[in-house]
């Protein structure tokens, strides 16, 4: 009988030192709150972040762009050169195109494999 009168005078100190904690947890909170003010931006601060951002994509959009237009465009014209100058060229690059791609796609599916 006495163990159980022991026990249950060690839960409720428990349970008071636990409120004690909430308390101060409270109002420690409540010291941060007061002394950092919260501060909520105007939707035109997210409206102008947003249009910034939709410039950068634009202009790196157009950047890309144009260096895949020139790229090809370079290789069109020297493929269209080798085909018309020297056919032999021509023939020979395709040639290496043709089996080099494979080549690559199945190394690369091979290697992602063992990674994974």
């Amino acid at each position: 009988m006495k163990k159980n009168k022991l026990v249950l005078l060690k839960n409720e100190q428990q349970h008071e030192e636990d409120s004690e904690m909430i308390q101060e947890i409270n109002e420690a909170l409540s010291k941060i709150d007061h002394h950092y003010s919260v501060f909520t931006p105007e939707l035109q601060v997210f409206e102008q972040m947003a249009a910034v951002e939709l410039q950068k994509q634009k202009k790196k959009f157009r950047r890309d762009l144009t260096a895949f237009i020139l790229i090809a465009l370079f290789m069109m014209t020297g493929l269209v050169t080798a085909f018309f100058q020297l056919p032999i060229a021509f023939i020979f690059i395709q040639g290496i195109a043709t089996i080099s791609f494979p080549v690559y796609s199945f190394y690369r599916y091979r290697k992602r494999v063992i990674h994974t």
